[in-house]
């Protein structure tokens, strides 16, 4: 007789979050009384803006504290059609989107509803985990296409063509990436969408770090392309761009009905709804003065500068400069140990948490990545702290 009471098969090929990890030693480490600086968890540090929460407080005071439909509430998804409109040019309603329990639930019912055993899935690597295990999960195999520092961590198209094979049925875009805060342009976006287009592929699209771009670069969605509204679903969300990472917001979105079909029902029959109160704040955050964004950007862009300059000049330590995002993906390859070690020594001798590259992928090994979404100042603390554990780790 077989053992009955035991995890499903298909949960030994899904490890535990290369990023919790360390997000979990370091907690142990600050129980234990030490200092620690986290330049490991995607947060960022600033405060959800006071209109938002008010949003949220008078949601609990006028009694919105029930289910709401499925698909989320009609003032949220009318906000997020119009943020669709002014931002991306795209014309949706209300009917093409779903709200969602973050954008990591937006990712996982696209893939649970729409995937099957055996299709393939293409998916930059390195890139957020998530696009791997949510695929798997749904009994889908992804086919990684690489993002090289040589290439500044940008899509070669030749890359993705030869990977296409008669089981692709989904390709993952995302743009700003994280982790390496690349940003693709329009004329590869256009080199993707004919792939798309060619193989009939559907192409998920995250971009969820639409706002936060540097040095003039530009967001465009795939959606916007011509022919690709209907064979695209977008990912995005409040968590980065108005600091609302705990209000746990994202929504899926697409001109497909049969795509929306699907993906509500995996909804339906996991969450029921997002949280109404949250729902609330992030119409309020998409209706309301955009200006906090911003603000935001610009400090972000501060401490990328201060990060990039500083890690290059540091000796065995070298970092392209991200054009989007809040990462860095600094290249640890000189210092002779895996990049697991790197993080591991740079944590316990440092008191700097940053998580190994090999986290977003194998060809994510050798880097760590570095979220400049804390403090200035602890940046600024933590980076003098990582040069002067590199100092002694290469003088060994």
């Amino acid at each position: 007789m077989t053992n009955k009471m035991k995890q499903s098969v298909k949960m030994d090929t899904i490890p535990f979050s290369g990023i919790r990890k360390v997000f979990e030693a370091a907690g142990k480490l600050e129980k234990e009384g030490r200092e620690i600086i986290n330049l490991g968890i995607g947060r960022p540090n600033f405060d959800t803006p006071a209109f938002i929460k008010d949003a949220a407080k008078k949601a609990l005071d006028d009694g919105y504290t029930y289910y709401t439909s499925n698909y989320g509430t009609e003032g949220l998804r009318q906000a997020a059609a119009d943020k669709f409109k002014r931002d991306n040019g795209l014309d949706m309603t209300m009917d093409d989107i779903i709200v969602t329990v973050g954008a990591n639930q937006a990712v996982s019912i696209a893939m649970t509803g729409l995937l099957d055993p055996g299709d393939e899935v293409l998916v930059p690597n390195p890139s957020w985990l998530h696009y791997f295990y949510c695929a798997e999960l749904a009994g889908a195999k992804t086919v990684s296409y690489p993002l090289l520092e040589e290439n500044d961590f940008n899509v070669q198209i030749e890359d993705i063509e030869k990977l296409v094979s008669p089981k692709t049925k989904m390709i993952i875009v995302n743009t700003p990436n994280n982790p390496t805060g690349s940003v693709l342009s329009r004329e590869s976006l256009e080199k993707i969408a004919k792939i798309a287009k060619d193989n009939n592929l559907i192409v998920l699209s995250d971009e969820i770090y639409e706002k936060l771009l540097y040095d003039g670069s530009t967001h465009t969605s795939i959606a916007s392309l011509p022919g690709m509204a209907e064979r695209t679903i977008i990912i995005n969300g409040v968590s980065k761009a108005y600091a609302m990472t705990g209000w746990r917001i994202g929504f899926a979105a697409s001109k497909n009905a049969e795509f929306i079909s699907a993906m509500i029902r995996v909804l339906q029959y996991t969450v029921t709804c997002a949280t109404s109160v949250s729902q609330y704040a992030a119409e309020a955050a998409l209706a309301g003065p955009q200006g906090c964004i911003e603000e935001m950007r610009v400090q972000f862009d501060r401490r990328r500068k201060l990060v990039y300059e500083s890690i290059n000049k540091i000796e065995g330590l070298s970092c392209n400069c991200p054009k989007g995002a809040f990462y860095c993906f600094m290249n640890i390859k000189g210092l002779g140990i895996t990049d697991e070690e790197a993080s591991d020594y740079y944590l316990n001798e440092a008191g700097v948490a940053m998580i190994p590259g090999s986290a977003f992928g194998e060809y994510g090994t050798g880097y760590l990545r570095i979220a400049f979404s804390n403090s200035y100042e602890n940046i600024e603390k933590a980076m003098g702290k990582i040069k002067e554990a590199t100092e002694k780790l290469l003088k060994k």
